[in-house]
């Protein structure tokens, strides 16, 4: 019997062994530019020796990595991100924003009328970043992605036009174009996807300053419209002008909202412009599964339940090889 029992125990630990666990590796550091930043990486739990995609996540403005990831025990759409991994295949990088004059964490994105952002470099810190990480683990350099919210999907904007050679397309959530930029134009064409909700109190979809009104004198800066965003990638990828229109199918009415997609198609290099207008949407990415408080809703609006965020930026990414 004791035989048998190592036996037994011995084929449970080699089985083991040979599966590949997921695993978020957290709080590592990474010195940039005079600065140590923090970063977590996912690795999927099923890892194999072909090269994996990578897409980069930044959180908004006062967040952090276990904001992205649900570590802080909150509900996260990004959380989702995970899922999509293990099952696809593909490596998350979830970087810390560094503390601006407020002390809360940020991105230094190209809005030139902001006083709270941090004055760090992201660019070369992201560049830095991504290029230890793609030589560290297997990760494919021609599928490497990046999607972010507000703060953090404003600075999908910079990284579209300042490195549009590491991205194969960006993503960007409850986030626009700076009204003021310090950025120089866009020169080269890059996928562009943006989800905003018409109902966003905190960054406006019809563009103006950024923050509830009792807040605007927090010298958040300003962001040009929806619209105007979506019109200068229009105009710098060179597609199409009239675009697709469709509904998607509202599978939740009590959310009160809905989603019209327009697709802008037939760009230089295969590039696109994609809009989800979540119309009646707050300052939320759109989640199914992961679903905010009611409470946090009265402070930033309603929260669309009619789509999976993560799987939508997914599917967006995979037409982008």
């Amino acid at each position: 019997m004791i035989k048998i029992s190592f036996l037994s125990l011995f084929i449970l630990m080699l089985s083991f062994s040979n599966q590949a666990f997921a695993e978020l590796i957290k709080n590592q550091v990474f010195h940039s530019d005079g600065y140590d930043r923090t970063y977590d990486v996912y690795l999927p739990n099923n890892k194999s020796n072909r090269l994996m995609p990578m897409v980069l996540l930044l959180h908004g403005h006062f967040g952090d990595a276990d904001v992205m990831t649900g570590e802080n025990n909150k509900k996260a759409p990004y959380k989702v991100w995970m899922d999509i991994a293990d099952r696809e295949g593909w490596v998350l990088l979830i970087p810390g924003g560094e503390f601006g004059s407020d002390n809360k964490r940020g991105w230094n994105d190209c809005r030139a009328n902001t006083l709270t952002n941090p004055s760090t470099n992201d660019v070369l810190f992201l560049k830095s970043l991504i290029r230890t990480i793609s030589a560290k683990y297997p990760i494919n350099k021609k599928r490497i992605y990046a999607h972010g919210t507000s703060n953090g999907g404003m600075m999908m904007f910079r990284l579209a036009i300042e490195s549009a050679n590491i991205f194969k397309a960006v993503t960007s959530v409850v986030a626009a174009m700076p009204e003021i930029s310090e950025c120089r134009e866009a020169l080269a064409n890059m996928p562009i996807m943006v989800i905003n909700g018409t109902r966003d109190p905190l960054v406006p979809y019809n563009g103006g300053k950024i923050g509830r009104k009792r807040d605007q004198n927090q010298g958040r800066g300003s962001v040009a419209s929806t619209a105007d965003t979506i019109q200068y990638w229009v105009k710098n990828n060179g597609v199409n002008p009239r675009p697709k229109v469709r509904m998607l199918a509202n599978k939740n009415k009590r959310d009160r909202s809905i989603i019209r997609v327009e697709s802008y198609t037939g760009g230089r290099n295969n590039s696109e412009v994609l809009l989800y207008k979540v119309i009646g949407g707050g300052h939320t990415e759109p989640s199914i599964q992961e679903r905010y408080h009611k409470l946090y809703k009265l402070i930033v609006g309603n929260q669309n339940h009619d789509v999976e965020m993560a799987e939508e930026v997914f599917t967006f990414f995979q037409r982008h090889r």
